[in-house]
């Protein structure tokens, strides 16, 4: 239930931030992971600004690169979340994304 929580709020937030593409089902048909771009930044890039300020997220082709290939993506971010992850954590998650727009203009 926390899993779902977290996962369905996550992407609500997501869906906020101006730019952010998110890839895959609805909450309720997913796992606690949020695979997303974010519009003229590299995914290696999203990852690295927001390691800085302690938010890990992965950066790739996440075990998909067929997938990515059809869609011309060069890679995604993703963040995973579990019966550990706060919705302050997602808080945080979004705050550096708006960071990461901002220093990428």
């Amino acid at each position: 239930a926390h899993e779902r929580q977290i996962i369905a709020y996550a992407l609500e937030r997501l869906e906020e931030v101006p730019g952010v593409t998110v890839y895959g089902p609805k909450a309720e048909r997913k796992g606690g992971v949020a695979a997303f771009s974010l519009a003229g930044v590299h995914p290696h890039d999203i990852a690295q600004v927001l390691d800085r300020d302690g938010i890990a997220v992965r950066a790739g082709h996440h075990c998909a690169m067929p997938l990515h290939d059809r869609y011309q993506l060069p890679a995604t971010a993703r963040a995973s979340f579990y019966l550990y992850s706060t919705l302050g954590e997602v808080d945080a998650l979004i705050e550096g994304l708006y960071k990461v727009k901002k220093m990428f203009g």
